[in-house]
This record gives C-alpha cells, sequence and structure tokens, in this order.
C-alpha cells in the first residue's frame, strides 16, 4: 500500500526515472544471471547435443575440465575434443578445492572456454558418473576417475582405457588404492592403460598381473605448446642477480611432498652465503608456510598461477628447483618425473635442478638435467657451483630446452594417445 499511495503523489515523469533506475540497479543484474545459470544448465548432458548424436565415439569423464590450472589436462581434452567429431567431456568439478577454487568457479571456467576454445565449449557437459552412456569407448585420466566411474562403465557395458599418472588416487602400497587399481584392471571392459613412467608399467605388470599388449608407455605428459618456441634473452653471467623459482601445488602443511621446506632452506644457506640471488615461489605457498624472517628481502611469492600466466615468469628464471620427495602424502605415493611445472620453466629456458629419489629418470642426460638428493646442503652446493660457473648453467639451460621440446612436444605425446584412443573405438563392437 505504501508503494502505491507513493506512486500515486509523484509525477508520472519522475516514477519513470525511478522505474528505469531500479531496472537497471537491480531487475537487469538478476536477468544476466539468469541468463548465465541457463547458459551453464543448457549443457547438461539431457540436452540438444545428446539428441544430435545419438552414439559417441568417446566420452571423457573429468573431474577439473577446463581449469588451466591443471595445464596438461587443459591441452589434452581440448586435443581430443577437436581431434574427435563424435566426443564429449563430462565434468563433476569436484576437484576444484584442490586448486583452492570453490565448485562455483567451473561456471566461469565453462564460460571463458566458449570465448578461447568454442569446438571444446560445444561439447562439454557438467555432470557425473551416472552420465556416462551411449559411447563406444569411455576416457579417463587419474585412478580415481576411472574408478568413480567404472560402475556406470560396466553397467552400460562399455570399454574403457585410461591414463595412469602418478597421483589422483594412484598408490603402490596403500591398501585401498591397491584394491581400486585391482578392480579397474581385471574388469572384463578394460581395454588399454598410458602410463608416464617405467615404473608405473613395471608395477601394474609385475605385481598386478597387467597383460604388456594393453599397456602404452610414454614418459611425461602432455604439454601446452604455447612455450614451444618461447624466445629466451635472458642469459645468466656474474653481473646479474641469479635468479632461482620453486613451483608446485601445496597438498601438506609445510609442502614436505614438493620439497619446500628443502627449498626454503636451500634459499637461507645461500641467501647467508653472500650470493647475488632472489628466489620466486609460484603455487599455494607465502611466507607463513615456512618462516623466512630475515630473508624476507630475497623472496617473491607469486601465489597461485593459471597456466597461460606462468611463462612471463619462468623467462625470467635462470633455475628450477624441485626438490620434491615420494612416499609422503601416502606411503606409496610418488610424483611422474620431472614434474610438470620443471617441464614447462624448462621450455622456457629454466635450467633443471631436481630430485629423482625412484630413478625415473629414463630419457635425459646429466648434460641435460641436473638431479640432486634431497639434501639442502647439497642442493646449495651444486647451485654455487653454477653460480661460479655461468657458462655451464647457461649450456645445461640450451640443452635441456632442446631435449624438453622434443620429448613434450606433440608428435611425441598427443599423438600416440589420439593413434590410441582411436585404435580401441574402432576396435569396439558395441
Amino acid at each position: 500500500m505504501i508503494k502505491d499511495f507513493f506512486f500515486s503523489v509523484l509525477p508520472p515523469s519522475f516514477i519513470s526515472k525511478l522505474k528505469s533506475i531500479y531496472y537497471f540497479r537491480y531487475t537487469l543484474p538478476k536477468y544476466v544471471e539468469e541468463i548465465k545459470r541457463i547458459d551453464y544448465d543448457r549443457l547438461k548432458p539431457s540436452q540438444f547435443y545428446n539428441r544430435e548424436i545419438k552414439k559417441f565415439d568417446i566420452i571423457i569423464y573429468d573431474t577439473a575440465f577446463p581449469n588451466s590450472i591443471s595445464g596438461f589436462r587443459f591441452a589434452e581434452f581440448n586435443a581430443l575434443l577437436k581431434e574427435f567429431k563424435n566426443a564429449k567431456v563430462i565434468v563433476d568439478p569436484k576437484d576444484y578445492p584442490q586448486f583452492n577454487q570453490k565448485h562455483e568457479t567451473h561456471k566461469n571456467d565453462i564460460l571463458n572456454l566458449r570465448k578461447t576454445y568454442p569446438v571444446s565449449y560445444r561439447k562439454t557437459f557438467p555432470g557425473t558418473a551416472k552420465d556416462i552412456k551411449n559411447t563406444k569407448l569411455v576416457y579417463c585420466i587419474f585412478l580415481n576417475n576411472m574408478y568413480d566411474s567404472l560402475p556406470y562403465v560396466e553397467k552400460n557395458k562399455i570399454n574403457f582405457i585410461f591414463t595412469l599418472y602418478p597421483g589422483g588416487g594412484f598408490d603402490t602400497k596403500d591398501p585401498l588404492a591397491l584394491k581400486k587399481l585391482k578392480t579397474v584392471l581385471s574388469s572384463e571392459y578394460f581395454k588399454g592403460v598410458i602410463v608416464t613412467q617405467q615404473l608405473t608399467q613395471d608395477f601394474i605388470a609385475e605385481e598386478l598381473n597387467c597383460p604388456k599388449n594393453k599397456i602404452l608407455n610414454i614418459f611425461g605428459g602432455v604439454s601446452p605448446q604455447n612455450s614451444m618456441k618461447a624466445t629466451r634473452v635472458r642469459r645468466y653471467n656474474n653481473t646479474m642477480t641469479l635468479q632461482v623459482c620453486f613451483c608446485a601445488a601445496k597438498y601438506t602443511e609445510i609442502g614436505a611432498d614438493k620439497g619446500y621446506d628443502i627449498f626454503i632452506e636451500t634459499a637461507k644457506i645461500l641467501a647467508a652465503g653472500g650470493h647475488d640471488i632472489h628466489f620466486h615461489v609460484v603455487g599455494g605457498f607465502d611466507s607463513k608456510v615456512i618462516s623466512i624472517e630475515g630473508f624476507e628481502e630475497f623472496f617473491t611469492f607469486h601465489g597461485l598461477k593459471r597456466h597461460e600466466e606462468l611463462q612471463a615468469i619462468f623467462l625470467e628464471q635462470d633455475i628450477i628447483l624441485s626438490p620434491n620427495r615420494p612416499f609422503v602424502l601416502n606411503i606409496g605415493s610418488f610424483d611422474g618425473f620431472p614434474l610438470g611445472t620443471v617441464v614447462e620453466a624448462v621450455l622456457n629456458g629454466a635450467t633443471p635442478v631436481v630430485t629423482d629419489e625412484l630413478k625415473q629418470n629414463t630419457v635425459f642426460s646429466q648434460d641435460e638435467i641436473i638431479i640432486v638428493k634431497p639434501d639442502a646442503k647439497e642442493i646449495a652446493l651444486k647451485i654455487e657451483e653454477l653460480i661460479n660457473n655461468p657458462k655451464l648453467l647457461n649450456l645445461i639451460s640450451k640443452k635441456a630446452q632442446k631435449k624438453f621440446r622434443k620429448t613434450y612436444s606433440n608428435d611425441y605425446q598427443l599423438y600416440k594417445r589420439i593413434d590410441f584412443i582411436k585404435k580401441h573405438i574402432n576396435d569396439t563392437r558395441n
């Protein structure tokens, strides 16, 4: 009643202006949000794209796409969605908290995908593993994703292959992880697995009796190609401040699995030694994770970065230090060698100084990568050698960059995967 009385005593022209202001301030934003919601919901698997294609060649199930913090996943899935006409990816974005992001961020990533990869956008559907059906083949990366989708794959009698990356539920000693892996590998619909480390192949073949003819071993992993032709101007000499970086996700209190504690200890040793040096930290770490009191001037913390933001940082780094350790997250957990962040840094010209406690390196020679023990004093000595020999540092940088560009090229990584997937699509008789 108050509103009606208010409108009855005001001039019509003034009332019209009030309504216009109200519309643009309150009503229109609600419409915009509703449009965004409809646009996101439109992508549910029950909508038009599913009706357009009666049976898909391949369905990918994932829990983080298209989050570009996971650069290797972003690159691989976009390539697969482009390669296979009758394909889609179903995404249950439950892994977003691992990137310190809310599930709702997935909506924004979907809308960004529309601008950057319209073909992938059309084929990307929020959903769950229950939506897996009407396809010749299912594909996942990581054990947990494959295990979670297995009941629906088997219910609908669909063949599947997956990539068994380190992490993502894969553990060589944990009983629950082993149970999951045995269940997946023993399914009658299991047709093949891609492994990225010789250690993984040996384990599943020797310990779990996985037939070797079902294993495709491709060292490394798919990598975004934007740094393949990066132009590096910086070459270190004794008149410059040495730039050393650390880049990893934070999964434990002090990042012990990635060796963040070792990195900080190494940095303090080198800084205390009077070297002209600066340290960069990229990822979910800040100055409070481990105290750097008294050494603050030697550090820059960049925070979490999307993959496309890393190049600008890495082009200015002389060394990427990755002192990660196995069996920290769990009794049988381990990282791939080298970490994806190391790959990106080396593609941009940084010299890799890394640990390899499980002897996973089967590709790089000692003049292409520097392997150290996870010991701060030893690492500090090795970096001091490089400070005193800039020519050696720059030589390793050039050789490493050349080898990494070959090893992580699409020719080596991606096309082998595509051929493997095509083979199993063609072999399907569903």
